[in-house]
């Protein structure tokens, strides 16, 4: 299956080309596969990004892009390999 091409699937979501984390169907994505082929890492990288984020809106008031971010050349990962920002202590 090519990752890339399923989770932007105009029958499943709305505008697949933008990326909207509030949609009502995110967790649809087939990032960690699907049903018997689910990642079984996926609660533990749920937990981590949960924690990460959690962190970061403590400590940050505000993160802002500072250039275009760099892509990975990968047929299967729409991914960046860099993105430059400038983070605001609160």
């Amino acid at each position: 299956m090519w990752y890339l091409s399923a989770n932007r699937d105009a029958n499943i979501f709305e505008n697949p080309d933008s990326i909207d984390i509030e949609r009502h169907n995110a967790s649809d994505h087939l990032s960690f596969g699907f049903g018997v082929h689910r990642c079984m890492g996926l609660r533990l990288a749920e937990m981590q990004l949960r924690i990460l984020w959690e962190e970061i809106l403590e400590r940050f008031e505000r993160i802002e892009i500072q250039a275009e971010p760099t892509r990975t050349l990968s047929s299967f990962v729409h991914g960046y390999a860099s993105l430059p920002v400038t983070v605001t202590r609160k």
